[in-house]
């Protein structure tokens, strides 16, 4: 939480909390001073690795290239996966990531209405969204979905090409949306609106662009971006076509 202080995050104790039951963590220290993080995410695919802070009292002793490197070592598969801040970036391009696109955070409260085509998640559905989530994402991750339903709400619908899903979760600064999941990217605008209608603001993270005109003509603001980047492969796995919003920037 110092870390997060001193880089002006917004991750609560309990982000770290569930990142470090998911996989393992690293920490750079001199002493009993804390220098740096860098967390990971296994999946059998691929690893998602998010946490990477260096202390603005540790900058330039090389602590996030070792960081890094420890972990691309410890790791069971030859990907990685990330989302990098543009002063992360170069850092990640020395170590042999590259960037396949750009994630953009939107932040607004929506000005239109719901579309009305989804409906909770029962109990029932989880193993088919799983299933859903592993062909889009190309993630198999039995672990999310234990938690899923506890952390997110979460919502599904039926549409023409097949089956769209939606959650949205509580961050520090208000709540976001992710995952997404829809067979066309109007499809997708749908499922926000049945989320983020009647709301206060919300938090969209999209590489899309029609969602992204759907975002800004209702009500929502650029903010920062992210670049998704990869290692080990030259594409990400799964149908991305279809993956509109990532369950988390942390989670991929």
């Amino acid at each position: 939480m110092k870390l997060i202080t001193d880089r002006g995050w917004t991750w609560p104790a309990s982000q770290w909390e569930l990142m470090l039951t998911l996989g393992p963590g690293l920490g750079a220290f001199d002493g009993g001073t804390i220098l740096g993080t860098a967390l990971a995410t296994p999946y059998p695919e691929a690893q998602s690795i998010s946490g990477v802070l260096v202390g603005t009292w540790a900058e330039r002793r090389g602590v996030g290239t070792a960081l890094m490197s420890n972990i691309l070592d410890i790791s069971e598969t030859d990907v990685s996966v990330l989302y990098a801040t543009p002063m992360g970036e170069p850092l990640y391009s020395k170590l042999g990531f590259h960037s396949v696109g750009v994630t953009r955070e939107f932040h607004g409260v929506f000005t239109g209405r719901a579309s009305n085509v989804s409906r909770p998640v029962a109990i029932s559905d989880i193993s088919h969204i799983a299933a859903l989530d592993r062909e889009v994402s190309g993630y198999t991750r039995d672990e999310f979905w234990d938690f899923a339903p506890s952390r997110y709400s979460l919502r599904i619908a039926e549409f023409e090409g097949g089956l769209g899903l939606i959650g949205s979760r509580q961050l520090a600064n208000g709540p976001a949306v992710g995952p997404l999941i829809a067979p066309t990217a109007a499809d997708a605008c749908a499922l926000i609106s049945d989320v983020v209608a009647g709301g206060g603001p919300f938090r969209v993270d999209t590489d899309d662009a029609d969602v992204t005109a759907f975002l800004l003509a209702n009500g929502f603001e650029t903010h920062t971006g992210c670049a998704l980047m990869v290692h080990g492969a030259t594409t990400l796995p799964g149908d991305r076509s279809r993956y509109f919003a990532p369950a988390s920037l942390a989670l991929g």
